[in-house]
């Protein structure tokens, strides 16, 4: 990565994983190593998104970081993918096509990541629901333009974990699947500077049904447990 700021944008970043997305994201300004991001958090609302963008810079002044050296704004979910370079989905599966429809416009030649897990309650808990694609990554790619780079990662990632940006050391796999070698090696050099995670080459983006199954079961055995913020360790 270049010293150079990537313009990131992550829609739904409202929620515990995007909240955890963008603090992790925007504290990369800070490292020695010149990665610098500019973040903007989407959403249907602009007030809503401006709203995040502030808590968020609060959040990590309150915690003894130097916010001077980060960019972190509000913006429509359009005109946030308008701004960005890579577009993160931090949204619920049956609320991303619609979204992908309004924003299809400015996806061409953009990077998409896809955390997005399709699943389902089923009594207690919770099941893998696939699209008839065969994972929501595959579904995602199939409704963007043909110049648009699809990745998954993240799917599998604690979010009070993600979120704990003072106390949180504990070093997680994150697999990372795609077509396009480049924008996977993007995808897992930004995840090397998380400070929480180490990428794994999870291969191409069918095998993104994998990955993305494994959630239902990471939330599955916290509650069978007692366990909370589980994550993935391989070794």
């Amino acid at each position: 990565m270049n010293s150079e700021k990537l313009k990131i944008a992550v829609l739904g970043g409202t929620g515990n994983i995007g909240e955890g997305m963008v603090l992790r994201l925007a504290l990369q300004n800070l490292m020695p190593e010149g990665v610098k991001n500019e973040i903007i958090i989407g959403s249907r609302s602009l007030e809503t998104a401006d709203e995040a963008a502030k808590k968020a810079l609060s959040e990590l002044e309150n915690c003894g970081f130097d916010t001077s050296r980060m960019t972190i704004n509000g913006m429509g979910n359009l005109e946030a993918s308008q701004a960005a370079e890579v577009i993160i989905l931090t949204i619920r599966f049956d609320h991303v096509l619609p979204l992908l429809e309004e924003i299809k416009e400015a996806l061409e030649n953009k990077i998409v990541i896809s955390p997005v897990v399709p699943m389902v309650k089923e009594g207690s808990f919770m099941a893998y629901r696939p699209p008839a694609e065969g994972s929501a990554a595959l579904a995602i790619q199939k409704n963007v333009p043909e110049s648009t780079r699809v990745v998954a990662a993240f799917h599998n990632i604690p979010a009070g974990k993600l979120r704990d940006v003072v106390k949180c050391k504990a070093v997680h796999d994150a697999l990372v699947c795609s077509d396009d070698a480049k924008a996977k090696e993007l995808v897992m050099e930004l995840t090397r500077h998380m400070g929480c995670l180490k990428p794994l080459d999870g291969g191409p983006l069918k095998q993104a049904s994998t990955m993305e199954s494994l959630t239902p079961l990471l939330i599955n055995l916290a509650k069978l447990n007692g366990l909370k913020d589980l994550g993935i360790n391989f070794s």
